[in-house]
């Protein structure tokens, strides 16, 4: 079989454009200002990865290597948009949600001081948490260089404008929807779980705090934190992975088993309240469901008389 041979180098740029332009407004509005120079890094890459991609695209065509530099080019582009727009959304949030969150969660019969009791008396499980929870960078990578390496180019354009629409959307929401999450609104410290090294317990709280109050004014790509309670982007991405990686046969056991325990891990090492958890998966799943939609429908259009041809490349679809 053949894989879809990817015509012109589209993607999620309309999206990340979209991204970027709203952030500057933004900022402006809130009366923030942005550290260009911390971007310098970013746009040296992904000016790079795009030249080469074109290379491979036009002069020297090879088009799973052009799909896959470009794909690492729009994920990283979006990563900082994303960053930065969720750090400006913050600075005009409203009151905080943590009591509401708290009550859905109990609710729906879910205790999170039991959970974090039984994990914290489970020090190896709570290492494996930890550790899943921190490869979202290396399975990112890992995702759109199999997928594109492996042909599977369909797969990876739509993989990429899932992660850029549920990335959106979360930040979007949580500008409506602001929390200090729950190890900060239950007042807890480290000596109430021993036995854990939570990734995200308390790092987020100085700069989501500054913010609100007014005492961070400028924004830097160098220190960036994940400050998003609701709905939980580390639950959204742990179904992506799960979802991309289903492409691959080999990488299907070891991507369900990292990326369970990475959505397991959500609540504690990211101080989650369940129902962000449950929120992420919701998004994640309309996103996938939006991504292949519009893949379906720029294939369709590609396939109309007068469309530009490309040719087949090779690989299994």
């Amino acid at each position: 079989m053949f894989a879809e041979r990817p015509r012109g180098g589209v993607g999620a740029w309309p999206l990340i454009a979209a991204t970027l332009v709203a952030t500057i407004v933004w900022m402006a509005v809130a009366g923030l200002h942005f550290a260009w120079d911390s971007a310098l890094v970013t746009l040296a890459a992904c000016g790079g990865l795009e030249a080469l991609a074109r290379v491979y695209r036009t002069r020297r065509p090879e088009p799973r290597i052009a799909a896959t530099l470009s794909a690492l080019a729009q994920v990283i582009a979006f990563s900082a948009c994303a960053a930065a727009l969720s750090y400006t959304v913050a600075s005009t949030g409203g009151p905080l949600w943590d009591s509401t969150f708290d009550a859905w969660d109990r609710r729906l019969g879910l205790d999170w001081r039991a959970y974090l009791a039984f994990v914290d008396g489970h020090p190896r499980l709570g290492l494996a948490l930890s550790l899943a929870y921190r490869s979202l960078i290396l399975q990112t990578m890992l995702a759109v260089i199999l997928l594109g390496f492996s042909g599977r180019l369909r797969a990876l354009r739509d993989f990429v404008l899932a992660f850029a629409l549920a990335g959106t959307v979360t930040v979007l929401i949580s500008a409506l929807t602001p929390a200090l999450a729950n190890f900060v609104f239950l007042g807890l410290s480290p000596a109430d779980f021993p036995n854990l090294h939570p990734a995200a317990s308390y790092v987020h709280v100085a700069d989501l705090t500054g913010l609100r109050d007014g005492t961070l004014r400028t924004i830097s790509l160098d220190h960036v934190e994940g400050i998003i309670t609701f709905p939980s982007f580390h639950a959204a991405l742990g179904a992506l992975y799960i979802w991309a990686f289903w492409h691959l046969r080999a990488a299907r056991i070891p991507a369900l088993l990292v990326n369970v325990l990475l959505i397991a891990a959500t609540p504690i090492d990211g101080g989650h309240y369940f129902v962000d958890v449950i929120a992420g998966l919701v998004i994640a799943v309309l996103a996938i469901c939006a991504a292949r939609a519009l893949g379906r429908r720029r294939a369709a259009d590609a396939l109309r008389p007068g469309a530009r041809e490309g040719g087949p490349a090779p690989g299994r679809a």
